[in-house]
């Protein structure tokens, strides 16, 4: 019999059973992808089949027991989400190099070594330890040969594993790696916009000594706005190319809505500076408080989108209040996050079950 995995899902190969993970018509000596792979990287078809939670801590349970490199990848624009407790706790004690992916998404004009200092400073406050810190683009390969020089000073002599929450960016970093190194010249993991799309640990033999770029499934956090939507709007929430910041010159009893996936109402007796950094296929509407509860009920799904009128009906929203005095960001779990400059209250309208948090400002 013939046991071989995906090499693109990481799901054991079989021929039994259609709607389960590693399905495959026909199993051969030469198999070595899945029909749910074969269709996502062919015909761009989103997976039906993804890891849960329940999956994905069998897997991070069995790797903190194991003497390797741990590479914990977040996304720098959802940093707030995927900075995740669960996954500090679980890696409390290794050896670990902290990445923040996708940091092609903010503007050139950014300081990249600000970002690594704002890093430091958010691990420090979690009393969370890591060998180094580095920021990347598997999209682009923005400090690729930095990443790599760094995981082989680190590595001595062990397997690397990379580790993180869904939609990261994990399976796409180890793809461009191995472009980087190898004369791969195409994706040998399986991607997609949809949370839990890698099912198992991938072991890709890579380094000299015969070790190990180890590849898993990511812990899906409940709070993702993904999760609350459906996949006509990722990709309208999900940014692919560098942020287009827009900026708003505020008075008090204004407001300004994230397409339809919160609100910022504010309260100030001087003009304040609001800049919004999310995806420039999210509508933004600027109006006047009083305005808010009417635009709400009557626009959403409509003029104020993502979401869809068919989303509508499931969504709920909560409320959260801020008070500001300097320069802060209040960040959106999954979808981007708002500077402010100057001193107001803030009424942030945003949907149920997802989280909404201030921090100080990553951009200078």
């Amino acid at each position: 019999m013939i046991i071989k995995k995906c090499l693109g899902c990481g799901a054991i190969l079989q021929t039994e059973y259609e709607n389960k993970a590693g399905y495959i018509p026909k199993l051969t000596e030469t198999s070595c992808v899945c029909k749910r792979c074969f269709r996502m990287k062919h015909y761009n078809e989103l997976p039906k089949i993804v890891a849960t939670n329940e999956d994905y801590e069998k897997v991070i349970d069995s790797v903190v027991l194991k003497n390797a490199l741990m590479v914990y990848i977040i996304d720098i624009f959802a940093f707030k989400t995927t900075f995740h407790p669960m996954m500090m706790n679980r890696l409390k004690g290794k050896d670990v190099i902290l990445v923040a992916n996708k940091i092609d998404l903010l503007p050139k004009s950014v300081n990249k070594e600000r970002v690594v200092e704002w890093i430091s400073k958010e691990c420090q406050r979690a009393s969370f330890d890591v060998v180094a810190i580095g920021v990347a683009s598997a999209k682009r390969g923005d400090f690729m040969n930095e990443f790599i020089a760094t995981i082989d000073l680190a590595r001595r002599g062990r397997d690397v594993y990379f580790v993180g929450c869904a939609n990261v960016g994990k399976s796409s970093l180890i793809n461009k790696f191995l472009r980087y190194t190898t004369s791969k010249d195409s994706d040998m993991i399986a991607t997609s916009l949809i949370p839990g799309t890698t099912l198992n640990e991938i072991r890709i033999s890579y380094f000299i000594d015969n070790c190990c770029l180890v590849d898993t499934p990511g812990l899906i956090n409940e709070a993702d706005i993904l999760n609350q939507l459906l996949p006509i709007s990722y990709k309208k929430i999900v940014p692919n190319i560098e942020l287009k910041p827009v900026t708003y010159q505020i008075t008090n009893d204004n407001s300004v809505f994230l397409g339809g996936l919160a609100c910022l109402s504010f309260k100030s007796k001087e003009a304040i500076s609001v800049t919004v950094y999310v995806s420039r296929n999210l509508y933004l509407h600027r109006c006047k408080t009083e305005r808010v509860h009417e635009l709400i009920q009557t626009q959403i799904g409509k003029l104020l989108v993502p979401p869809t009128l068919e989303e509508k009906e499931q969504l709920v929203y909560d409320e959260k209040s801020f008070f500001i005095d300097g320069k802060k960001d209040i960040w959106f779990s999954g979808f981007g996050f708002v500077q402010i400059i100057g001193k107001t209250t803030v009424l942030v309208k945003y949907l149920k079950n997802t989280e909404v948090y201030l921090t100080n400002a990553i951009i200078g």
